[in-house]
């Protein structure tokens, strides 16, 4: 599986999630920082981090946010993390559907973060081994 259909494949798994009601596409969580966008919470972003290659794999490292915005008291706070925390796990059970070798992730990290609007989520770090694949192949002699 190819970084784009990999990246692909976790939107879609994610997009499925009732709770959320916009990816960010752009892999870039500060993209919430944008004025010029309307933006709908609760916010979903896959950010690529560093990928290994080796001879026949290849490891995808992602971390995962799970963002929303706070009542202007923050008295939703723990509700938003506890619903990041349980959105971040049915969005890893949903990756045991893709043809990966295998999955491994660390500690859901919760927060509060200011973007334009005063929010509150959670985030995990990835690594999904897969099959090294290419779509062109050079045979040099």
């Amino acid at each position: 599986m190819t970084l784009y259909e990999t990246i692909q494949n976790i939107n879609k798994i994610a997009a499925k999630q009732p709770n959320i009601n916009n990816i960010i596409e752009s892999g870039d969580i500060f993209d919430l920082n944008k004025e010029e966008y309307e933006q709908k919470y609760s916010a979903f972003c896959c950010t690529q981090r560093t990928h290994v290659l080796d001879d026949n794999f290849i490891t995808f490292n992602f971390t995962l946010y799970y963002v929303d915005r706070l009542n202007s008291d923050r008295s939703n706070t723990i509700f938003i993390q506890s619903t990041a925390c349980e959105v971040l796990t049915n969005i890893i059970r949903g990756l045991n559907n893709l043809d990966v070798l295998s999955i491994n992730y660390s500690d859901i990290t919760t927060f509060t973060e200011r973007f334009t609007a005063e929010c509150a989520g959670a985030f995990i770090n990835i690594s999904l081994l897969t099959p090294y694949t290419t779509y062109c192949e050079d045979e040099i002699e």
